[in-house]
């Protein structure tokens, strides 16, 4: 209660007092407490320093050292008019009695004094004594939590800064009226705002005027100083506002709010987050969300870096290592050499490949490193490289790998960059088709010319190809798809597009679902000028093609697929749909075979008994692991569940679209739903034979074609003897039909 128990000016041997506290030399406390009791004079003007002592002694736990000489001091003045004879008045002689009783609370006669002394000492009326009744000492079980409640209740006095926590924000306390025994705020929501004396301490927050919610109430010149001259100190203030650690975000939100302009942050922080480090104090995050966290001790950033390489996850770790390789060992002389050594240690048998390579890429730069990391560099095998290039963090150049491969497999180089060209990142991708380009022009033409002739084999591959057609950037093996005209590059997207639509009906998997989503934007590309100029090269049955196929798949291409239908329509306007489309391309029907209902349920039960509990009980795991913020198996979990949940969604729906296959549905001698079709490529003389079916009930690898694929659309309809023009995503082909018989005969 630092109102009642020490003055606003303390003399040197108060100072002296609370230093000798601090250091715990107690003998010392003693000689210089009793020096002070042998002075009466002295005596009468330090009872409330040596109150305050009392009272700072007993809250670092010396009750065995203060106790007597607080009842020494007691003694020392005496009681009624000896007290009176030494001139201490009653304010001193409350402050004195306050100390007895947090050192001796169930001394009725100690409680008395003070209570005697604080009625004394303030007037019915005043602010104080209204206070003094709210926190009700006198009947209280616990004296020194009473006591406690004053102290605190004392401070609600006119100019204090408050907070409403239930929302009306920040104010300023304007007066207690103890009459009415209420106190009265103005807040940011509510002006002149009464709350009860009794309630006051419960429901608005008392904030420092010095601390960083304070000074920005205030509109304190002494932020916009801190903001340039002392930095740590404004962030320490954040801090310990809002609490450590806090994410980089938030301490940003709450500066350019009140203190920085936004435009200036950028500098700001970055001369601010060195200080930080500098100071030892403080812990930055080397990824997002970048906490920043106060620490009990000072650690150098150095210690703080190589700390973080011994004891952190990988992901995490490497972050230390890269800053560490950056600074060198002149920078950080104590830490490199066991980063080196510990980068080493890494490389041990059974090692994860994908690690190994990374922990190559750092040594590879170090100069005086052991050369045993050029061995297990050697014996990562290609299929292992190229998984490891696709693994390689963001900040990580893939170029780094081939150089390393031209330098020690030499051999190896051209090999994996060809595995790397059809891999499923686009980033290593680039970095293979520049290797490709350098070392082995040849090999890249030819791989091109395989991917145009098939995309399904590489569709990634494919849709990066045709992306750098579309944006005009020529290169070695770009030559024939630039000959390609706009009509034949649609005809192979939508051809691609059906395809994947396909895979992914029978495969289930996501990163199908991701390419598909990249086909829309080439399709539109230009904002739908590479379209129109493509259906315009068309003659009218390619149009009417493309116009069902479009329709039939349109919630594949949710952003455009209605303009797509608006050009097709607006350069052929007697197309007409309900004349020309069959059941087979109604996109609100899905025809299967019993047997590929049950294979879809069977895929939906799975999801929804094995998969989905799973994933649950993997949330709950997760989220015991603590900091949900920085919680990345938490997130995972999270994301896994969404995707499942999606994908049991799009499940149910599909189930209500199906229409199952039956003999009425195929002519004899036409091609239709259950038909089983016999045909030849007249150029190659290759014979297959297919069932015609749904989506789930196999693929050409279980002599099954879905009649949703490209082959099949245009097998449908047709009839035997018939010479078919199929276009595909590697050309056009001629098919003969040969025979066609029902599953069900």
């Amino acid at each position: 209660m630092s109102d009642l128990a020490a003055p606003a000016n303390a003399d040197s041997k108060f100072t002296e007092l609370n230093q000798i506290l601090s250091e715990g030399d107690f003998d010392r406390l003693e000689n210089l407490w009793m020096e002070i009791l042998g002075n009466s004079g002295q005596l009468a003007s330090s009872v409330a320093e040596l109150a305050a002592a009392g009272i700072e002694g007993l809250r670092l736990g010396y009750e065995a050292e203060i106790k007597p000489l607080l009842e020494l001091t007691w003694g020392a003045l005496g009681e009624g008019e000896e007290g009176a004879s030494l001139g201490v008045d009653a304010g001193d002689k409350a402050a004195l009695g306050e100390a007895l009783v947090r050192a001796f609370p169930s001394n009725k006669e100690y409680l008395a004094y003070f209570l005697d002394a604080f009625l004394e000492s303030n007037d019915p009326m005043s602010v104080e004594r209204a206070f003094f009744n709210a926190c009700g000492i006198e009947d209280a079980p616990d004296k020194v939590e009473a006591l406690d409640r004053l102290s605190q209740l004392l401070e609600y006095k006119p100019g204090a800064i408050v907070y409403h926590e239930s929302g009306w924000g920040m104010g300023e306390v304007l007066e207690v009226d103890a009459l009415l025994g209420q106190v009265r705020v103005d807040l940011d929501e509510k002006k002149d705002h009464r709350i009860s004396i009794d309630a006051v301490d419960s429901i608005l927050q008392l904030i420092p005027v010095d601390s960083f919610r304070g000074l920005c109430f205030r509109s304190s010149e002494e932020l916009t100083r801190m903001v340039e001259e002392d930095p740590v100190s404004l962030i320490q203030k954040v801090l310990d506002d809002f609490g450590s650690p806090m994410a980089q975000k938030d301490i940003k939100a709450h500066l350019t709010a009140s203190a920085i302009d936004a435009s200036g942050w950028t500098r700001w922080w970055g001369r601010t987050k060195k200080e930080l480090r500098a100071s030892g104090f403080y812990r930055i995050g080397d990824r997002s969300p970048y906490h920043v966290e106060k620490l009990e001790e000072a650690v150098s950033f150095e210690d703080e870096l190589i700390a973080r390489f011994r004891t952190a996850e990988w992901k995490d770790g490497r972050l230390a290592v890269r800053e560490l390789l950056k600074g060198g060992e002149k920078k950080y002389p104590n830490a490199y050499p066991e980063l080196v050594s510990g980068l080493i240690a890494l490389l041990g048998p059974g090692s994860n490949k994908d690690k190994s390579l990374e922990v190559c890429l750092f040594l590879s730069r170090v100069k005086d490193a052991d050369d045993s990391w050029v061995e297990v560099f050697k014996l990562i095998t290609n299929e292992e490289m190229v998984a490891a290039l696709e693994a390689l963090p963001v900040g990580e150049d893939p170029r780094k790998v081939f150089k390393l491969l031209g330098e020690l497999r030499a051999d190896d180089q051209l090999p994996v960059a060809i595995d790397a060209f059809i891999c499923k990142s686009d980033n290593i991708r680039k970095v293979a088709f520049e290797v490709l380009d350098s070392i082995g022009a040849d090999e890249l033409t030819k791989m091109c010319s395989q991917v145009y002739a098939s995309p399904r084999i590489a569709p990634e591959a494919c849709l990066w190809l045709l992306k750098r057609r579309l944006t005009g950037q020529p290169g070695t093996g770009l030559e024939s798809l630039f000959e390609r005209t706009n009509r034949e590059l649609l005809i192979l997207m939508v051809d691609l597009l059906e395809h994947l639509i396909d895979k992914e009906a029978r495969l289930g998997r996501s990163l199908v679902r991701d390419l598909i989503k990249k086909i829309e934007p080439l399709m539109f590309y230009e904002d739908g000028a590479f379209f129109r100029e493509a259906i315009e090269l068309m003659e009218t049955p390619e149009r009417e093609m493309v116009y069902r196929r479009v329709l039939r798949n349109q919630e594949y291409l949710p952003s455009h697929a209605h303009r797509f239908l608006d050009i097709i329509s607006q350069i052929e306007p007697v197309i007409s749909l309900e004349d020309q489309v069959p059941d087979w391309e109604n996109p609100d029907i899905i025809f299967s075979t019993s047997k590929g209902e049950d294979t879809l349920k069977e895929e939906l039960r799975e999801l929804n008994e094995v998969k989905l509990p799973e994933i649950a009980k993997a949330i709950g795991a997760a989220a015991d692991l603590g900091d949900l913020s920085e919680n990345a198996e938490f997130t995972s979990a999270l994301e896994e569940r969404d995707s499942l949940v999606s994908k049991a969604e799009k499940i149910q729906e599909d189930l209500k679209k199906i229409v199952l296959i039956d003999a009425s549905q195929s002519e004899e001698g036409t091609v239709g739903l259950g038909s089983k079709v016999s045909a030849e490529n007249l150029e190659t003389g290759e014979r297959v034979t297919y069932a015609v079916l749904g989506p789930w009930d196999g693929g050409p690898e279980d002599g099954v074609l879905n009649y949703r694929s490209p082959l099949g659309q245009f097998f449908l309809g047709s009839s035997v003897d018939d010479e078919l023009d199929v276009v595909l995503p590697g050309g056009t082909s001629r098919y003969k039909i040969l025979g066609v018989e029902s599953i069900f005969d």
